[in-house]
């Protein structure tokens, strides 16, 4: 609902004279940051867009990509490893479990690149080759030991550490050769105790249902030290549930939206509960990724995509269901959509200024208040890096790397397709590269979106929490979305 914005002063007026700083002390988050100011984008960025935009091979492309996040992650981590505290506004979350967050949200990336036995790039100021194995090593243990300053805390019901100790469990499973195997009974003993609860809690009824799945599937495949026998059980019961909201062409509805979760966050855990046990509802997972990846490809387009709903600063990871189906070979799309499809938006963004001090930004291009929901922080927007994820588990030299890209649906012909269950109207332009969202059930334009105010900064000053516009007429209420108008960058 939108917020009476000439009232705002008033609330504000009535909150400073009411609360002394005692009080909003009091009222606080704990340990919450505002922003942590961000290294103004330079010679690294600059560096970044010139490789990705050009014509050069696309894993030569990619490794420069790689690089520049990497160290940005190796840049911001905390002393024992286990946090990584990028710069930007803060969320509703403590400024820990922001840190937690900008570990497990970029590690997988990391762990892909071992998984795929790539050469570790070089450390500028040793001039040594960087062991990302030691460094994802050292992070998971101080991240699990309770004796240490870093300790992540115990994960509870509805806790935002089941999200990321599905990320957490990827790693392991990602590393296990290079870090599981080589970790002491009591190291796996106190990851997995970690792990378990994550596995046992109870989650909101939406796509949190797939992370407890994720973790159990993990443990199980590690032969992880528990006497929860239930594991397996436990995930299918918990699938079964999650099934009860499809839709239609392998997308979701995710608690009463449908939204861009479909790409970058059901499709991806569906292909790691795919990827860890390939006979886990092997047949409904396949056919959903091949469906998913039909409908993402018709969303993306060398011009952008038509962003809709919450959290678009991951925005970047669009390409996941077309990169997960191929990635399995369970797809009617052609060779090398999936690399045209993570080119197409990796380009677009990188273009328009999506990357600073290392990480992405908090906003559609560059860092936008207005559409950073309250539960995004620092480390947040990191789950852009998933279609990186995928991309990376491919080896070096392989065809997906080689291959000759093959275009997107935009690129090739006109088209319009209707998804009654799913309530959308998909059209693209060739000539153009538009690409739009009709939503029937809409009537008519959403208004413009809300500005964050100076209110909304002195409001966050004084309560030390989010007070940003929530914007959910703009994210989910207009007839029409379109990649050619971004309703993120309108004014």
């Amino acid at each position: 609902m939108r917020r009476p914005r000439f009232l705002s002063w008033w609330i504000t007026a009535a909150v400073l004279l009411l609360l002394t700083g005692a009080a909003a002390t009091k009222l606080a988050t704990k340990d919450w940051r505002r922003d942590v100011p961000c290294i103004p984008a330079g010679k690294p960025e600059a560096r970044v867009r010139s490789t990705l935009l050009s014509e050069a091979p696309a894993e030569e492309r990619y490794d420069a990509l790689f690089e520049y996040l990497a160290k940005g992650f190796l840049r911001h981590q905390s002393s024992g490893y286990g946090r990584v505290q990028y710069c930007g506004a803060g969320s509703v979350n403590t400024y820990a479990l922001n840190g937690l967050e900008g570990f497990a949200r970029t590690a997988p990336l990391l762990a892909a690149w071992l998984y795929s036995n790539r050469e570790n790039p070089i450390d500028d100021a040793s001039r040594a080759h960087i062991d990302f194995a030691q460094v994802l090593k050292r992070g998971l243990l101080s991240g699990v030991d309770r004796r240490s300053s870093e300790y992540w805390g115990d994960i509870h019901d509805d806790d935002q550490r089941i999200v990321e100790a599905a990320d957490i469990a990827r790693v392991l499973w990602l590393t296990r050769s290079r870090i599981w195997e080589h970790l002491s009974d009591d190291e796996k003993l106190e990851i997995t105790e970690w792990l378990l609860p994550a596995s046992r809690a109870a989650t909101p009824q939406t796509n949190w249902i797939l992370f407890p799945i994720t973790v159990d599937l993990v443990l199980v495949g590690l032969h992880a030290p528990t006497h929860d026998l239930d594991l397996g059980e436990r995930a299918q019961r918990s699938f079964e549930q999650y099934k009860r909201f499809y839709v239609e062409s392998g997308w979701f509805v995710d608690g009463s939206n449908i939204d861009f979760y479909n790409a970058w966050g059901i499709a991806y855990e569906m292909f790691w509960i795919h990827q860890i046990d390939p006979a886990f509802e092997a047949a409904f997972i396949s056919d959903a990724l091949d469906k998913s990846a039909a409908i993402t490809a018709h969303l993306i387009g060398p011009q952008g995509i038509p962003i809709m709903g919450r959290s678009i600063c991951y925005r970047t990871a669009v390409p996941v269901p077309v990169l997960a189906a191929e990635f399995l070979q369970h797809t009617d799309e052609p060779p090398g959509r999936g690399l045209r499809a993570l080119d197409a938006v990796w380009r677009y963004f990188i273009d328009h200024g999506a990357i600073r001090d290392g990480a992405l930004t908090q906003g559609y291009f560059g860092a936008d208040l207005r559409f950073l929901d309250s539960y995004l922080g620092p480390g947040s927007c990191q789950w852009g890096v998933r279609s990186l994820v995928l991309a990376f588990m491919h080896r070096p030299g392989d065809p997906f790397w080689t291959g000759s890209p093959s275009q997107l649906p935009v690129e090739v012909a006109d088209y319009e397709l209707s998804y009654p269950k799913l309530g959308w109207r998909i059209a693209g332009q060739t000539r153009t590269q538009e690409i739009t969202i009709e939503i029937l059930k809409n009537t008519e334009l959403a208004p413009a979106p809300e500005p964050y105010t100076p209110v909304d900064r002195a409001m966050e000053t004084l309560l030390r929490r989010p007070f940003r516009p929530g914007n959910h007429e703009a994210k989910y209420a207009s007839r029409f979305y379109s990649s050619a108008h971004p309703f993120a960058v309108e004014p």
